[in-house]
């Protein structure tokens, strides 16, 4: 049971709900209407479907009266009235993004070759020791690939970065894996692939 929300009741905080389980038609609106009834307004978010699965990151800002506890009870019984099948995770949002006091930027990685276990923790690796924050991850492997795996890492290169050191130890690593490893910044990568759809 939530608080009743009147007029004086502001929205003063924020939360981060993260939701996950089996896809179905319909699970963003279930999702949206249970917020609009604990009055809580969608900020921000982010979904995908991966194998089936549904993923979504929801940023809100709450009353001051719904506790993190409250709002995640009122979601799950919400969930379970409608019959939707998905686990929820709320706690509070983060106030700083990272690097927002950094000057950085955006590159995209792609990692081509055979399939493996390792592939993204060994490349992660090298992101993590040179700062690299990775924004997105896009991996295609398995049987569609005839056991050929395909990893585009989005990532955002503070400037106080080793560009050239970078690119060696990801080529150092690709070579171990008898991978094959691009790197170029954002704009060069999307102009590239704006040209050959043509």
């Amino acid at each position: 049971m939530l608080p009743n929300n009147g007029p004086e009741d502001k929205i003063m905080q924020k939360y981060t709900t993260s939701f996950l389980g089996r896809d179905c038609p319909g699970v963003v609106a279930a999702i949206s209407r249970l917020f609009g009834e604990a009055g809580c307004n969608i900020e921000a978010m982010s979904q995908t479907m991966l194998c089936g699965e549904f993923a979504a990151i929801f940023v809100v800002g709450a009353p001051e009266s719904l506790t993190l506890d409250g709002l995640h009870d009122f979601l799950v019984a919400g969930l379970a009235r409608a019959q939707v099948d998905l686990s929820v995770l709320v706690r509070p949002a983060i106030g700083a993004q990272w690097g927002e006091n950094l000057v950085c930027e955006p590159f995209v990685v792609t990692v081509d070759g055979p399939d493996g276990p390792g592939l993204i923790g060994s490349m992660s690796r090298v992101f993590a020791r040179h700062s690299v924050n990775i924004e997105n991850l896009t991996a295609i492997l398995g049987e569609e690939r005839n056991g050929q795996a395909l990893f585009v890492f989005e990532v955002m290169v503070p400037d106080s970065a080793d560009l050239g050191r970078l690119r060696r130890e990801l080529d150092c690593e690709a070579q171990k894996l008898n991978l094959r490893v691009s790197v170029q910044h954002r704009d060069i990568f999307e102009a590239v692939h704006r040209v050959s759809s043509f």
